[in-house]
């Protein structure tokens, strides 16, 4: 090779070394750009998936707060319905605040049967249930009808509404270990 030519090809191998690294560079910083998007990407997806599940969890929580409400509040007007009915004092307003926890209670339920899983669902549904027993004897004796059978006397819903105390607390129970407040239920 001669003199003239071994600077050349120096001088090419340095041009072209040069490029090359830059092409590297920019191909490596790209890698690198393209996993840090992949990344927060993903970290966004996450974000969205736990917020959809908090999101859901809070619903869930509402509506098993004003179900409870609205199962007590029927169950005590019940109860309050029951006493003015033994005493022979039933009044309109009773009546009337009777038929709107009736009505609370059945919004409520409604609200429940498309939110939560199947198995509370299926407490939930004995609860609902049996308030409205409760609620149809009691009426069929504030109107003077006859009862259907012997479990429809003052005295035997007096004691279902007694005994539906241990209903309450089994929904309450369900719905607590549902979202994870209680623990498992022996």
């Amino acid at each position: 090779m001669s003199s003239t030519v071994v600077p050349l090809v120096i001088a090419f191998l340095g041009i072209v070394g040069t490029l090359v690294s830059g092409l590297m560079t920019q191909r490596l910083a790209e890698r690198v750009k393209s996993k840090e998007l992949d990344h927060s990407e993903r970290q966004r997806a996450d974000e969205r998936q736990y917020g959809a599940k908090r999101a859901m969890a809070e619903a869930l929580r509402a509506c098993y707060v004003i179900l409870n409400t609205a199962s007590l509040d029927y169950h005590s007007e019940l109860n309050h319905f029951w006493h003015a009915l033994g005493a022979g004092h039933v009044t309109d307003d009773l009546r009337s605040r009777l038929d709107d926890a009736r009505r609370e209670h059945r919004a409520r339920y409604s609200e429940a049967q498309m939110q939560v899983p199947d198995d509370v669902l299926a407490t939930i549904d004995r609860v609902h249930r049996g308030l409205n027993r409760m609620y149809g004897v009691l009426k069929r004796l504030d109107g003077g009808i006859l009862p259907h059978g012997e479990d429809e006397s003052l005295k035997q819903v007096h004691t279902q509404i007694v005994g539906f105390w241990d209903q309450l607390g089994e929904m309450r129970q369900i719905m607590r270990k549902s979202i994870g407040v209680s623990p498992e239920m022996p």
